[in-house]
């Protein structure tokens, strides 16, 4: 198994999240934000849950592509409010559109935490 090179990773804005839907089991991909840190990626969706969110929970063993790098790993919906604040926090950090939403207050306050972990290079 190679090693995960997370600073080429980091170079990103987008990552392309592939997960099994919840109701038909076909694969579903979206692209979306995403931040890492601690050999994990970490995503966020409205407060009410978009269809990957729902997905994800259900099937939470996804595929996440960034740049040419593919990654599997095993999703996690933050429960724990100041675990999914850490998690909200990285964005605001790292996206001047989610800075400017907090502060406007219309996103990245209450938003749904998710982490990837168990992160393998697939081939």
């Amino acid at each position: 198994m190679r090693d995960i090179d997370f600073t080429a990773l980091d170079r990103h804005w987008n990552c392309r999240l592939s997960v099994r839907g919840r109701k038909t089991g076909t694969e579903r991909t979206v692209t979306i934000w995403f931040a890492l840190g601690d050999g994990k990626i970490f995503l966020t969706g409205d407060a009410k849950g978009p269809q990957w969110l729902r997905n994800a929970r259900a099937n939470p063993d996804v595929i996440v592509k960034i740049g040419d790098t593919r990654l599997r790993g095993r999703a996690r919906v933050v429960e724990d409010p100041a675990e999914a604040e850490s998690v909200r926090q990285r964005f605001v950090r790292r996206y001047l559109m989610a800075r400017l939403a907090r502060l406007l207050g219309s996103g990245y306050t209450d938003s749904t935490a998710v982490v990837i972990d168990g992160l393998e290079p697939v081939a």
